[in-house]
């Protein structure tokens, strides 16, 4: 049901903020619309220093059920493994290049180049990496939005769950 059904004639931000906390987590295919049009907007690079020697991200949207963040990734930079507590989410590349490793029925790498979505569920354990040369950049979406992630250490080839990060981090 579109949200200008669902609000009275002239809502206010209590109304607003209500409705949005009431709707469903976003589907897949509304993320990977969200990503789109978040990775075309020219201004979007301007959010991070592309410049750091440390992954940098900036939140752009949040919502109670939608999550969007920029990220930039210096050469050598890498998530760690981790989780995104129960959200479903997705990732675009919009320069440079990323490496995904997960390890869900086997190990698994993925090499993304610019214009390269992903798609995730909530269960999902991975360790994102900018291996190439030069800087990357990636726009994030993720439904409901992020409340905990859990950090993961590999031992022996194994996953182990380490710690569970509410934000303190990010």
């Amino acid at each position: 049901m579109p949200i200008s059904s669902t609000l009275p004639t002239t809502p206010t931000l209590a109304t607003l903020e209500q409705h949005l906390t009431e709707q469903p987590p976003a589907t897949r295919a509304q993320l990977l619309l969200t990503l789109r049009l978040f990775s075309q907007d020219p201004g979007i690079a301007s959010l991070v220093d592309l410049t750091a020697t440390d992954r940098q991200w900036h939140e752009v949207a949040r919502t109670p059920q939608l999550q969007v963040w920029v990220i930039s990734w210096p050469p050598g930079t890498s998530t760690g493994w981790h989780d995104h507590g129960g959200a479903v989410g997705a990732f675009r590349v919009v320069r440079g290049s990323l490496e995904e490793h997960t390890v869900r029925d086997g190990r698994r790498l993925r090499t993304l180049a610019p214009g390269d979505l992903r798609v995730f569920s909530g269960s999902h354990v991975h360790d994102v990496r900018n291996t190439g040369a030069v800087p990357a950049l990636s726009v994030h979406a993720y439904s409901p939005r992020l409340d905990a992630m859990t950090r993961y250490v590999e031992t022996d080839g194994r996953l182990e769950a380490r710690e569970v990060d509410g934000g303190e981090r990010w």
